[in-house]
């Protein structure tokens, strides 16, 4: 944490509080003094951390081991019905309250990961339209690949927002045309269930690509999303048609979505995947896939579709929880 010790010492006097946004891949830990972040976010790889006090006593330890007063922790999993646990799904990493409180020395609100998403929505600084009305009121949705895909729901309640959580990253994958049925027989070989977060996340890009090379009757020579990524951008034949159907398949997912909760209020696409891919996907079926809706399509097209590119909406929605456990 790059704060001086009389800089923390200052914050500590207003009652600091804690933010968690914990992935696959990497854990952000973030201080709030008064509603606003104090010093920078820490970031640890998950995947170095068999133990989840392991993980939250060295976020503690970077951050200077501060008194706190509440915390949020947004993880990647549902949430145990009696809020207690919450596991990472990815990783098989748990948390439960008693040891957090022990590592934290304050009991944490559990929260998904998407949740915390959602709840940034109102909060979110830079985001870019895609298509659809401006200024349009009522539910919204979020998704968002990433390690995996997370998909949640936004509803207006009077004065307040009240959030659905969802896990539909792991409902069926619906292939909507010739060449993604052809994809869904080559992936279907290689997992037993084929669901959206088999092609929508950073995985899934690896899955996606390999079951296009075997299409095109080649052998996959790239293991990493980010390679795919950069040589898709580089107009690789192969990789630029995986990244189109990502993007199609994408803005599937998001049409289904919106239909399903009626997200007439918009429908906003996050994940660590977004930013890298934002100008491919402006221009690329994403939006018309989500507007073939069939007899609604006409609905879906006055749909506002939004990709996220604040930094850190995980922790931005985590902060907006603080005080509601």
């Amino acid at each position: 944490m790059s704060t001086t010790a009389q800089e923390q010492t200052q914050t500590q006097s207003h009652g600091l509080e804690l933010v968690g946004d914990i992935g696959a891949t990497n854990a952000r830990f973030q201080l709030v003094a008064s509603g606003q972040w104090a010093g920078e976010a820490v970031v640890l790889p998950t995947q170095d951390f068999t133990a989840a006090e392991a993980l939250l006593s060295q976020a503690m330890a970077r951050l200077g081991q501060p008194d706190l007063v509440g915390c949020v922790l947004a993880v990647a999993g549902p949430v145990s019905a009696d809020g207690e646990r919450i596991e990472v799904i990815n990783t098989g990493l748990g948390f439960n309250k008693d040891s957090a409180k022990a590592a934290l020395g304050v009991a944490p609100l559990f929260v998904n990961d998407f949740y915390a998403q959602a709840m940034s929505i109102p909060h979110l600084q830079n985001v870019r339209q895609v298509g659809g009305e401006s200024d349009v009121q009522g539910v919204r949705g979020i998704l968002g690949p990433g390690s995996g895909l997370g998909m949640a729901t936004l509803v207006p309640d009077q004065a307040r927002w009240r959030v659905l959580p969802s896990e539909g990253g792991h409902a069926d994958l619906a292939p909507g045309s010739f060449l993604e049925a052809e994809l869904w027989s080559m992936l279907a070989q290689d997992h037993s269930h084929v669901c959206w977060e088999t092609v929508l996340s950073g995985p899934g890009l690896v899955n996606l690509y390999r079951a296009m090379s075997g299409i095109w009757g080649s052998v996959p020579e790239l293991d990493t999303p980010e390679a795919i990524v950069t040589q898709g951008l580089a107009a690789d034949p192969l990789c630029h048609q995986t990244l189109e159907t990502f993007a199609g398949l994408l803005g599937g997912a998001a049409g289904n979505l919106a239909l399903m909760v009626g997200a007439q209020g918009g429908v906003y696409i996050s994940g660590g995947i977004v930013p890298a891919l934002a100008e491919l996907l402006v221009s690329s079926p994403m939006r018309r896939r989500f507007d073939e809706r069939g007899d609604l399509s006409d609905y879906a097209k006055a749909i506002p579709l939004y990709l996220v590119l604040d930094e850190q909406p995980g922790l931005l929605g985590a902060r907006a929880l603080l005080g509601s456990s």
